[in-house]
């Protein structure tokens, strides 16, 4: 066969995987065309020297707003079809000694719209312990940000906003999708297994996700917003005890008799002594007269 026809026959055997990968690019620009376009608009200050901030507040908020489903813009030139503004500074905080300070974090957020009415906020702020510091200050009071709820699931809350949900809303319905993509999660594969460059650096979102998601539990249990007792009547039979703990207490928080069952089987079946005892007790609260 001559040199040419060689070359040929190369094209056409290359040809079918060279057409499905284009096609699934083709398929992955036309779902990046319809993903909603927010333009994310942050303005940072800090009292450090230098006014140097070191947490990188705008990757991250780009990060978990395109896991949400979005495509980010920082140009306002650009056709959108929302505006996230978001205030971040860092102040200063307590002495710890002699020319070292704690820093104090301050974030807001607000989903602009057209409508005054309609404008959603979240306002987040986060101090160092100052008494039991395990860590530096400064690394501290981030490392409590990226594990406040409404932090790390912001990109999530703000897709609820999109959707016209209030923020306690969106918040169940993020945990809610957490949980269940987990337990939908499919099973590695080989090539899955493969290490990527990428997994050379932490994934700051799973570092952060067990603490982010117990204060999350927490919260939903300090809100005692009623849309949230079926999520946490579920969060009860989680596989990890952390998780079925903080639920049997975010619900003892709530006065109803829906979940007597459910906390009953708790206490009854429980691997674990301390989420048996918490049921007891809540359970024995629940039916005091």
């Amino acid at each position: 066969m001559s040199r040419s026809l060689w070359a040929l026959a190369g094209v056409l055997v290359l040809t079918p995987g060279f057409m499905t990968q284009a096609g699934a690019d083709l398929a992955g620009l036309q779902l990046a065309v319809n993903e909603p376009v927010v333009y994310l608009d942050v303005q940072a200050s800090t009292w450090r020297p230098r006014g140097r901030i070191s947490f990188g507040i705008e990757p991250v908020l780009r990060m978990k707003l395109i896991s949400a489903g979005f495509t980010v813009t920082h140009d306002p030139a650009q056709q959108h079809d929302l505006t996230v503004r978001v205030e971040y500074r860092e102040e200063r905080g307590e002495p710890i000694a002699v020319n070292l300070y704690g820093t104090d974090i301050y974030c807001r957020i607000l989903l602009d719209h057209p409508h005054p009415e309609e404008v959603q906020t979240i306002s987040i702020r986060e101090t160092p312990s100052y008494r039991d510091l395990l860590n530096a200050p400064y690394v501290e009071v981030v490392e409590k940000l990226e594990a406040n709820p409404y932090f790390y699931f912001v990109g999530h809350i703000v897709w609820g906003w999109h959707q016209h949900l209030d923020t306690t809303g969106a918040l169940i319905q993020a945990l809610d999708r957490q949980f269940n993509e987990e337990l939908h999660r499919p099973a590695a594969t080989p090539m899955a297994t493969l290490v990527s460059p990428a997994e050379t650096f932490p994934d700051l979102a799973e570092h952060f996700a067990p603490s982010a998601l117990e204060n999350t539990v927490d919260e939903l249990g300090r809100l005692r917003d009623a849309r949230a007792l079926a999520l946490l009547e579920r969060l009860m039979m989680q596989a990890d005890r952390n998780i079925r703990l903080r639920a049997v207490l975010a619900i003892g928080q709530f006065d109803s008799p829906t979940v007597l069952q459910a906390l009953a089987r708790v206490a009854e079946t429980d691997s674990d002594s301390g989420v048996r005892h918490a049921a007891s007790d809540v359970l024995s609260r629940l039916l005091k007269p």
